[in-house]
C-alpha cells in the first residue's frame, strides 16, 4: 500500500489539555511522529478517505471510514452503556488502556477484537526519586476534582478528621475547576474549603510542567477513586516514586500494588448520568484511607523506600517511549493485513 492515510479522530487536537487523559492523546500522537510512522498522514480530517481511522472518542461519537475502523475508548465501571456496545461493534477492532477494561468490554457484549495498550508518562518530567524525608509541613496531595468519581470529598474529610488545623500537616487540593469538596463547620454547615487554614486550593488547569512541580510538593498522594480506565494521575505520582494510596480496583489493579493499595467494596453509590445502569464501581473504604494516611505519616521512610524500590524496577516500562511501541506494532500489523487484501 503506497502512502496509506492514517487518520486520528480525537477529542483534544488543537486544544490545551494537560491533566489525566487530557495529555494522553497528544503524547501518543507525538510518539507516533517520533517513530516516523506516516509522519505527514496523521490527521483529524478526511474520515471517509482514511485507510485506517482511529476514533479516540466516546463510542457515540465514532466516525466510519471506507477503510479500517478502530474505536479507542476508556471506561470506569463493570458494564458498558448498551448504546456504546452497538457503536463499538461497528468498528473493525477496539483499543483500550488496561486488561481490566478489555475484560469489561468483552463481558458487556463487544464482539470485535479488543486490544489493550497502556498509557505512559513523560520521561523528562516524571522520574522516580527516593524520598528521604517528608516536607514540613507534611503534605498530602488530592488531585482529580471536580470529577466526583475521584472522591476528593473523602480525602478532605479524612484529612480534617486526622489532622484538623494542625499546622504540621497540609493538604494540597488540586482541581481543574471550582472544587466539589466542602467543609462542615462546627455548626454542621457546609462551607468553602478555600479558607481552611492548612488546605491549599489550586483550582485551574496547569501545564504538564507545572503539574509535575505540584507533585514534587507532595509527600503522599491520596487517591480513593471509584473507577479508572487507566488512571494517569496516580500513575504519574508513582512514576515519581511518591507514596500513593490508590483504590485497588478497576484499571488501578495494574499498579496500585507498587505503593499503598486502598480497600474498597463494589457498589452503585453516586452512580448517575453517564454511569447510570452500568454495573458497579469501587466504593473506597474511608476508615482504611484514614489508617493508611496515618501509616504513611508514621512510617514515611519505610513507605517511601518501598515505593521507590517497586517503581524503579518497572519504570522503563512506564514511559511513553516504551508503551508507544505497542501502538506502532499494532498499526504495522493492520497495514500488513491491508496490503495483503490489496
Amino acid at each position: 500500500m503506497t502512502n496509506p492515510l492514517i487518520v486520528w479522530n480525537g477529542t483534544s487536537l488543537g486544544q490545551e489539555r494537560n491533566e489525566g487523559y487530557k495529555s494522553a492523546e497528544d503524547n501518543i500522537l507525538a510518539q507516533l511522529y517520533d517513530m516516523n510512522i506516516y509522519k505527514t498522514c496523521l490527521s483529524q480530517f478526511a474520515y471517509v478517505e482514511a485507510d485506517i481511522l482511529i476514533n479516540n472518542r466516546l463510542p457515540i461519537d465514532y466516525q466510519l471510514s471506507n477503510g479500517y475502523n478502530i474505536g479507542f475508548s476508556y471506561w470506569e465501571t463493570t458494564k458498558l452503556p448498551s448504546s456504546w456496545v452497538d457503536s463499538m461493534n461497528q468498528m473493525d477492532e477496539i483499543w483500550t488502556t488496561s486488561s481490566w477494561a478489555k475484560n469489561v468490554f468483552e463481558d458487556s457484549g463487544v464482539t470485535v477484537p479488543v486490544f489493550n495498550f497502556k498509557l505512559g508518562v513523560d520521561s523528562e518530567l516524571f522520574k522516580p526519586v527516593l524520598k528521604q524525608k517528608p516536607h514540613y509541613p507534611f503534605t498530602f496531595l488530592c488531585i482529580g476534582a471536580p470529577s466526583t468519581r475521584k472522591n476528593s470529598q473523602m480525602v478532605v474529610d479524612a484529612f480534617i478528621k486526622l489532622f484538623g488545623k494542625d499546622d504540621r500537616y497540609r493538604l494540597i487540593y488540586k482541581s481543574v475547576d471550582a472544587p466539589d469538596a466542602r467543609i462542615i463547620n462546627d455548626r454542621g454547615e457546609l462551607t468553602s474549603i478555600y479558607n481552611y487554614p492548612n488546605i491549599v486550593v489550586i483550582d485551574q488547569d496547569v501545564t504538564l510542567t507545572k503539574l509535575s512541580s505540584i507533585y514534587d510538593l507532595a509527600d503522599c498522594l491520596a487517591y480513593p477513586t471509584s473507577g479508572e480506565g487507566w488512571g494517569m494521575l496516580p500513575y504519574q505520582a508513582l512514576a515519581k516514586a511518591i507514596p500513593t494510596i490508590c483504590t485497588d480496583e478497576t484499571a488501578c489493579i495494574e499498579y496500585a500494588h507498587l505503593s499503598i493499595p486502598l480497600k474498597y467494596k463494589l457498589g452503585t453509590k453516586s452512580m448517575s448520568g453517564i454511569y447510570g445502569d452500568c454495573g458497579n464501581w469501587a466504593e473506597p473504604n474511608f476508615d482504611d484511607l484514614c489508617d493508611k494516611m496515618l501509616y504513611v505519616v508514621n512510617n514515611y521512610e519505610e513507605v517511601a523506600s518501598l515505593t521507590y524500590s517497586n517503581v524503579e524496577k518497572v519504570y522503563h516500562e512506564m514511559t511513553w517511549e516504551y508503551v508507544a511501541k505497542d501502538y506502532k506494532d499494532r498499526l504495522c500489523q493492520i497495514l500488513k493485513k491491508l496490503e495483503t487484501k490489496h
